[in-house]
């Protein structure tokens, strides 16, 4: 598994990943075991289109590490998009040809997806985009009234431009997390209903975030918390680890300084 989060706000997109995955492997006896492999890149940058590419779910596709398949997409499809939503396009039609459908109620682990984030000129003005492309059910969309195949893959453009410059503007924030994430979502609403106790009393303010590198490393503490907290657990295989990768973007570009490569 992973947990890998996306934010954007006033200051731009963060876009954070951990680096373990979960590889099952059946012994020449027919018997199943699993082990965590650390070090994969599942958060990625599209040189061409100022953008970032992270990676949640299956660990492989077809016989290809996710990571290295991923990778490969970017660099041998550079001439075939030019744009945010070209790539969400094709990225969707690739993965139709190699991901099998799926039936959401008897295969819940059968899902893989990808969150593709960067900035567009809405009214001219450089604007945030977030594309979620995956299978399975897409709570984003359907709150809006539109209806998917959950079965395949789809590009689901689940915050377009016009709605996130209102979001923006008003001070709001956007996130999305995908992963091992239950315990995680419930831990963090926890310390987030603190947090803001403390914030209404005037003792701290937590995250004090003045600038874009402050949200990543909110992030990357939220994920290295949860992998500290699996670490310490009576948990065989811990699904979050390894190292921890962030991505800054602006409309003025990408920064990869937080990425190990």
């Amino acid at each position: 598994m992973t947990l890998i989060l996306t934010e954007i706000s006033r200051f731009g997109i963060a876009m954070a990943a951990d680096s373990a995955v979960t590889e099952k492997i059946t012994k020449p006896n027919g018997n199943i075991v699993y082990r965590v492999l650390t070090g994969i890149r599942k958060l990625q940058v599209i040189d061409k289109l100022n953008a970032g590419v992270s990676v949640w779910g299956q660990g492989s596709i077809d016989t290809t590490p996710t990571d290295i398949w991923l990778q490969d997409f970017i660099d041998n499809q550079k001439a075939n998009y030019n744009s945010i939503s070209d790539f969400a396009t094709l990225l969707q039609n690739e993965l139709r040809q190699h991901i099998s459908p799926i039936n959401i109620q008897t295969d819940p682990f059968g899902t893989i997806g990808f969150h593709l984030a960067g900035f567009v000129d809405h009214k001219g003005t450089p604007t945030p985009t977030f594309y979620h492309i995956h299978n399975g059910t897409s709570t984003a969309l359907s709150a809006r009234g539109i209806t998917i195949n959950p079965a395949i893959i789809n590009a689901n453009h689940d915050l377009p431009p016009q709605m996130a410059q209102p979001l923006i503007s008003s001070g709001g924030v956007y996130i999305t997390r995908n992963g091992d994430f239950t315990i995680y979502a419930a831990l963090f609403q926890h310390l987030n209903t603190f947090l803001q106790a403390l914030s209404q009393y005037r003792i701290l303010t937590i995250p004090h975030s003045r600038d874009l590198s402050e949200r990543a490393e909110w992030l990357r503490f939220q994920i290295r918390t949860m992998s500290e907290l699996y670490r310490l657990s009576n948990m065989h295989l811990p699904t979050i680890g390894g190292k921890i990768d962030t991505l800054l973007i602006t409309p003025k570009g990408v920064d990869k300084s937080g990425l190990t490569i």
